[in-house]
């Protein structure tokens, strides 16, 4: 049921698919959904800024991923 969703993903752009593929393995090996999910927006945001696509990054996002990083810091 987990692996179905990652068939809709756009396999042909990487800024879209590597943050799904570390979402979704870092959700398997950590046995947590909230640290998989916050090294998938990680992991996107980091994509996003250093491609040419860092125009899609809104500061909400980046305020998310700030909140992240704090948490897998503190945990």
């Amino acid at each position: 049921m987990m692996a179905a969703p990652l068939a809709e993903i756009v396999w042909k752009d990487p800024t879209e698919d590597a943050p799904a593929v570390v979402t979704a393995l870092s959700m398997l090996l950590t046995y947590s959904i909230a640290t998989g999910i916050g090294l998938g927006v990680i992991t996107y945001i980091a994509v996003k800024l250093l491609s040419v696509h860092f125009r899609l990054v809104s500061p909400a996002v980046v305020l998310i991923g700030a909140v992240f990083v704090l948490h897998i810091a503190l945990t």
